[in-house]
């Protein structure tokens, strides 16, 4: 940095043309600084690591008005407003990545209007032009040195970057750059006209002051409304959190009168999930299968225990109340905005592959294909596990009802993607043995990734950030028996 100073020195005391004509203009210089300053006590959070200012538009001016020493000066000053809440060795490293930007932008800026003629002899457009090109290499230079420091110090890569730092703030950066340029083609035009840099100069520079307090309030306004958004998503997460924990808690009392339903949920949650990941389905897909498996057995709450523990075969009016608990458990997720779409697989998780299923005898694609893999999983359950009628069946023969029931109340592609789960894995895991419904509900990635409370990077830091980011420091029939033990 000072090997930079004093190379911009020597070339304001002894290079002309790479820097204005005539006398150095102090008040301009002074009054662009106390903009800078101004523009950087008033910087923006954005993320972690990340802040946004509108100081590189004083300092872009002060390239075109005071020239690169005098632009230089007001960048590195101007980074001495955060003594107070950030530690020298880092007020340090902005103070040298904004002078360095800054001045190197500045001899590129002036060493092409030199080649092309002067700043004076040069038309407006040929200012206007260059000054946009200027303000393209500032923002790659800045990227340059600012995004090594921040992915060394903090892990933020060059995707994150450009979304949380530069790519919702381009288009209020664009608006007051071109204003800036405008502004410069104005001072331009008339310095270009024979007048020197007097008070009226100084005068039209205050107008600098617009672009600068416009992209100030542009940045706040931005922020604070993404602020809002952030909280509202934050709320409707916990709101969707208390949502499935009371869910899952109505899952828990089921498991007090009939300790096979929540390790059941459990089990089928497991191979469900699983089976999604063998078909190729998106995360967010296998997470909401995991969940609808978890609560699909939800209505049973509102079956009598004397039907749920019975060693007998229901007759025809018990079977239409152990039927009911679908429609039981989609009238309970339907009262949960979240979980809407939920209630539909849950309603049709009974439905049978050729239409004999209930409660509606949907068949083949019309039934929601999270049902077509609960209903195998769910199935497959039923067999493998001890119910109060009768014992377990082993894993081989309960594969083999699979088999035989695939096209009729089993989807084919859902029996051998199970099927094909079921072979790589041991005997522990084809009985559910090791299944708890705590840990299934642990693992859903709605609770995993949703905090009671925010998260690190919600958590508004005390200026805390590392480097400037590139344009910001310019800156997701088991229940009972039927005639097949798998059609339980």
């Amino acid at each position: 940095m000072l090997l930079l100073f004093g190379g911009l020195l020597y070339l304001q005391l002894r290079v002309p043309g790479l820097h204005p004509v005539g006398p150095f203009p102090w008040a301009s210089a002074i009054l662009l600084l106390l903009l800078a300053l101004f523009a950087e006590s008033n910087t923006v959070r954005v993320g972690p690591g990340m802040e946004i200012s509108a100081g590189f538009l004083a300092a872009f001016l002060g390239v075109a008005i005071v020239g690169p020493l005098g632009a230089f000066v007001i960048a590195v000053v101007s980074q001495l407003t955060g003594l107070r809440s950030r530690p020298r060795e880092q007020i340090l490293c902005y103070a040298a990545t904004s002078g360095i930007v800054t001045g190197v932008t500045a001899v590129l800026y002036w060493a092409v209007l030199r080649r092309l003629g002067g700043f004076l002899e040069s038309s407006i457009a040929i200012v206007a032009i260059v000054g946009l090109g200027a303000s393209i290499a500032y923002q790659i230079v800045n990227f340059a040195f600012g995004l090594p420091v921040i992915w060394l110090r903090r892990g933020i890569g060059l995707k994150r970057a450009w979304r949380d730092g530069v790519k919702p703030f381009l288009p209020f950066d664009l608006f007051f750059l071109a204003i800036c340029l405008g502004l410069i083609s104005i001072y331009h035009l008339y310095l270009s006209s024979g007048q020197v840099s007097t008070l009226y100069s100084t005068l039209l520079v205050l107008l600098c002051i617009m672009p600068v307090v416009g992209l100030i309030y542009s940045f706040r306004a931005y922020a604070n409304q993404r602020e809002l958004a952030r909280g509202n998503e934050r709320l409707a997460r916990r709101n969707e959190r208390l949502a499935l924990q009371a869910i899952a808690s109505q899952i828990t009392a089921l498991d007090l009168k009939d300790n096979y339903t929540a390790r059941h949920s459990a089990a089928v949650a497991l191979w469900a999930r699983d089976i999604a990941t063998y078909l190729g389905l998106s995360e967010s897909d296998r997470n909401l299968v995991h969940l609808a498996s978890l609560l699909h057995d939800v209505g049973k709450i509102g079956v009598p225990d004397e039907l749920l523990k019975s060693p007998q075969r229901l007759n025809a009016e018990n079977w239409g109340f152990m039927e009911g608990h679908c429609l039981h458990g989609y009238r309970i997720l339907c009262n949960i905005s979240q979980f809407e779409g939920l209630a539909t697989v849950v309603l049709s998780h009974h439905e049978h592959y050729d239409g004999n299923g209930y409660p509606a005898g949907l068949a083949g694609e019309d039934i929601p294909l999270f049902s077509r893999i609960i209903c195998v999983a769910d199935s497959y359950s039923a067999m493998v596990s001890r119910r109060p009628y009768g014992p377990p069946l082993s894993t081989e023969v309960a594969m083999a009802e699979l088999e035989y029931k695939k096209g009729s109340q089993f989807d084919p592609v859902v029996v051998d993607a199970f099927l094909a789960v079921l072979e790589e894995h041991d005997e522990d895991y084809r009985r559910g043995a090791e299944v708890d419904f705590n840990l299934e509900v642990d693992r859903i990635k709605y609770l995993r990734d949703l905090p009671d409370e925010m998260t690190q990077d919600e958590v508004p830091a005390a200026r805390e950030v590392d480097a400037p980011v590139p344009a910001a420091r310019q800156v997701s029939i088991e229940d009972a028996q039927s005639d097949s033990r798998a059609g339980g």
